[in-house]
């Protein structure tokens, strides 16, 4: 009976182990995707360009996806009650 309690005490201890090295590797992640992320700030009627993603470019055989537009126009922020608009 021992040889089993002994084998879960074991099983837990590597399950803590993995569960601290996947958090350890998550923030390190976290760290670096941050670095590269900028804050902006927006005001109420600035005009802003909208960034855009070609859906299904490599699907698409009639366009070329290097040279569809990635930003679309200049657009007015806008806010309603509690939401934000564009347009």
């Amino acid at each position: 009976m021992h040889v089993g309690l002994d084998m879960i005490r074991d099983i837990e201890g590597k399950v803590q182990i993995i569960k601290k090295n996947m958090k350890v590797a998550q923030n390190r992640q976290k760290h670096y995707a941050n670095k590269h992320r900028v804050h902006k700030e927006f005001q109420v009627g600035e005009h802003v360009y909208l960034r855009i993603k070609p859906k299904n470019a490599s699907l698409n055989l009639e366009t070329c996806a290097k040279l569809t537009p990635q930003y679309y126009g200049l657009l007015k922020l806008m806010r309603g009650s509690d939401q934000w608009y564009i347009g």
